[in-house]
């Protein structure tokens, strides 16, 4: 088959998990004698807007388009005319008889009724909420959870774009901005119900774009990532070394890094060490006050990783914890955890407490508690027993091979 693989950012300057899992399966699509092209974009203010650039990764044909991502109109965030166009020239090149989108941001939404009309069988995998949130994580600007979102009332995130009067005649800015939410949320419906298949990686992302009156009529399915690699054994806790609790992944408020750093305040004397694997330079202000709040305390940034040598970070790792403050859907880092027999720790919500049951494979905590995290650690330090059964208990983690075989089956399946 040859099939189109979309979605905003890739491999390898972008590492979070949308672009890992894609380029995953992918890879082995490829292997399997499918004609795979990855088509992406990329901001750089030094090359002319639309510019082309091909390559290949590991066996995957590339495509890299330059969008500098600005509008000079809120409605350009989800209309995205410009991008529209240059999707279908690429699908008019390429002729795709699958098009599976993972990620839906700077093509706009409009991208799944035009792979449609090109004859393509459209899947959308969704990892996070764009479609509901125009920053993607349902957090307002003040850090908290928001709920408007769901229903077209938030309008917060989508201020950070221009808000142009002549788009909007006649109304006032602040119904000019509760028409615009209205009207991305409105679009966003009626155009992932074009897709043939709708991919969630969890229950809780699904069941909340139900809630947000997204149609179910058409194929939804809840399908994690696969994972390569063997399985290792579960690990068991040496109390004669300290406990190396590790975070891996993206250095931003929202993964709650900070939870993690200030819950070794509260743990002076105890023998836990946090371990801290990612991009330091992406935001440095917020790494900046990362570094403040560590100074003095066992804890040691150790700078971005290729994502093939995960396998050497957690194997450096007893234990895995992702204090994210957002809905996170069903994190990659958890399933790889669980691959190398190591207990993961999660803030007790979204999708990350869907795949941890607090107890039995894992223990969780309540959102944004450093406090009541320092307290799991210090558990786990001391309790032997409890780590080790946590280990062995870990649930199983489905295969890359799996999961692209479900591909396949839905790739080939006509309605």
């Amino acid at each position: 088959m040859k099939i189109l693989v979309a979605l905003h950012d890739y491999l390898p300057r972008h590492t979070g998990g949308s672009e890992i899992h894609a380029h995953q399966s992918a890879c082995e699509l490829a292997r399997r004698g499918h004609a795979v092209t990855a088509l992406f974009t990329e901001r750089d203010l030094a090359a002319r807007e639309g510019e082309l650039r091909l390559g290949e990764l590991d066996g995957v044909r590339t495509r890299e388009i330059v969008h500098q991502r600005e509008y000079s109109d809120v409605r350009e965030s989800w209309e995205e005319e410009r991008s529209l166009a240059i999707f279908r020239a690429q699908l008019a090149e390429l002729e795709p008889e699958v098009v599976h989108f993972h990620h839906l941001a700077i093509w706009g939404s409009r991208a799944i009724r035009a792979a449609r009309a090109a004859g393509a069988r459209v899947l959308v995998t969704l990892h996070d909420f764009h479609l509901l949130c125009d920053v993607s994580t349902l957090l307002r600007p003040d850090g908290e959870l928001c709920t408007a979102g769901l229903t077209g009332e938030c309008t917060s995130c989508l201020r950070r774009h221009t808000l142009w009067a002549e788009r909007w005649p006649g109304l006032a800015p602040e119904a000019a901005w509760s028409a615009a939410a209205r009207a991305r949320l409105a679009q966003h419906r009626a155009d992932l119900a074009e897709a043939h298949v709708v991919i969630s990686p969890s229950r809780f992302l699904a069941e909340t774009f139900a809630r947000a009156g997204f149609a179910r009529a058409r194929q939804w399915e809840v399908l994690k990532a696969g994972y390569p690699g063997p399985v290792q054994a579960p690990r068991r806790r040496d109390p004669a070394r300290p406990l190396r609790v590790g975070y891996v992944g993206g250095i931003y408020f929202s993964k709650g890094v900070h939870v993690a750093v200030e819950a070794m305040a509260h743990l002076v004397g105890e023998p836990v060490e946090l371990h801290v694997h990612g991009h330091l330079d992406w935001f440095p202000d917020y790494v900046a006050g990362l570094r403040a709040a560590a100074r003095g305390k066992p804890v040691t940034f150790h700078g971005p990783f290729d994502n093939r040598g995960v396998d050497g970070v957690l194997s450096g790792l007893d234990l895995l914890v992702l204090p994210s403050v957002w809905y996170e859907n069903m994190p990659i880092t958890i399933h790889e955890a669980h691959r190398h027999g190591i207990p993961v720790v999660v803030t007790q919500l979204g999708g990350m407490a869907e795949a941890v049951e607090h107890g039995v494979t894992g223990l969780t905590f309540p959102r944004g508690d450093a406090r009541a995290l320092a307290e799991v650690l210090r558990t786990l330090a001391r309790d032997a027993a409890l780590y080790d059964r946590l280990a062995q208990n870990r649930p199983r983690v489905p295969t890359l091979t799996e999961v692209v075989d479900r591909l396949e089956a839905l790739y080939a399946a006509r309605p």
